[in-house]
């Protein structure tokens, strides 16, 4: 009995020894300290380079629309934005679209894939100024040709040819200017002596002058003796003592602009001469008049010819007197060839004014004629020629 109670005992004391044994043995496998440590499989990974951003991935619900480039732009570019919200989806200009290798009646097209719940607005633009309009993306028709959607590149229809615009009929010229024929034998310039265009008022001139100034007295007169600059001292074209400069007379008959005092003959070169006292007549005579405009809007009167049909625009000039301009919104006003003359008043016929053509608008009311005015004073030249000249 002593022997089994002394077996028993030592069985006891083998079983606690063994279990102090395995509590201070070290650990050993994944959980021993300094082991590396196991990923956490509910963390993300990170990336190799954090610095580098993640490529952006599309979801599935992407759609792709496609711009026929009609007008052959070097670069498309396509700018999407939502409507409701008035936002892009990148920042202007956008994002180039994609050039494809198909394309449809020899015009290249291009597509661009978007995220279809981000956008419902798409423009396209070459960046350099031309675009298409701001259209709503139709999905059920991705092409887009000429701001419409089409279902299909077959629906696409062909580019119609833009017709060939008919030839502008060439200008009458002569020595370099453009004349318009009123169909009386007289060719007159298309505008006045100093302009480019019709609607143009060109230069002002005092009477056998042949350049612009300042200013139009009698004291900056070419043809005067500046004595007490008054219009009795001419020292050409004159015809009655008193108004010449001690008595000065030179053209007693001969009352006609000479070519080397003409703007015309000696600016414009060739037959170009100032109008007579008839021709400003014909004009007046064989033409309606008309209160118009030009083609930039310049107000003027316009005649048309009773004879051919054909049309002479001039444009309100108005006249100077020493530096200001007088009468310039309401009144045609040129410079003729000659002094004053048969036609006249006797008192009138004086060699100190010379003939122009007057048109006047006043209150509504017309008044035109070949009247006379100080050759001191600034006119504008209308030239003219003679068919066979």
């Amino acid at each position: 009995m002593k022997k089994i109670l002394f077996l028993a005992l030592m069985a006891l004391t083998c079983l606690a020894m063994a279990m102090v044994s395995c509590k201070n043995e070290e650990p050993t496998g994944p959980n021993k300290p300094g082991a590396e440590t196991p990923t956490n499989p509910q963390e993300p990974d990170k990336p190799e380079n954090p610095d580098k951003p993640a490529e952006p991935v599309l979801p599935k619900d992407s759609t792709t629309v496609f711009f026929v480039n009609a007008d052959n732009w070097e670069t498309v570019n396509a700018y999407i934005w939502l409507y409701a919200t008035d936002q892009g989806v990148f920042p202007w200009p956008g994002k180039p679209a994609t050039k494809c290798s198909e394309k449809v009646h020899d015009m290249d097209v291009y597509s661009y894939k978007y995220q279809t719940d981000q956008a419902d607005m798409i423009l396209f633009h070459n960046g350099i100024g031309m675009q298409s309009a701001n259209v709503a993306i139709d999905a059920t028709k991705p092409y887009f040709y000429n701001n419409v959607w089409y279902a299909s590149l077959n629906e696409i229809p062909t580019p119609t040819p833009e017709p060939t615009p008919e030839p502008e009929p060439e200008k009458p010229m002569y020595a370099g200017y453009e004349y318009v024929d009123m169909g009386d034998g007289i060719l007159w310039a298309a505008h006045n002596v100093g302009a480019t265009s019709v609607g143009e008022v060109g230069d002002y001139y005092a009477w056998a002058e042949t350049t612009s100034k300042e200013e139009y007295s009698w004291s900056t007169y070419v043809h005067s003796a500046h004595i007490n600059n008054n219009a009795k001292e001419l020292t050409k074209y004159c015809y009655l003592e008193e108004y010449g400069y001690n008595g000065y007379v030179d053209v007693p008959t001969n009352r006609f602009i000479d070519d080397k005092d003409s703007p015309a003959a000696l600016n414009w070169g060739g037959m170009w001469q100032l109008p007579t006292k008839e021709d400003f007549s014909s004009l007046l005579e064989n033409s309606i008049l008309k209160i118009d405009h030009d083609s930039l809007g310049t107000k003027g009167v316009r005649f048309t010819s009773v004879i051919n049909g054909n049309t002479l625009f001039f444009p309100y000039t108005g006249y100077i007197d020493g530096t200001w301009k007088y009468d310039a919104s309401r009144r045609v006003a040129v410079w003729g060839a000659e002094l004053a003359g048969d036609g006249f008043a006797a008192e009138e016929q004086v060699p100190s004014h010379a003939i122009y053509l007057h048109i006047m608008i006043n209150q509504g009311q017309v008044t035109k004629g070949t009247y006379l005015f100080s050759r001191s004073l600034g006119l504008p030249i209308r030239p003219v020629v003679y068919v066979g000249d």
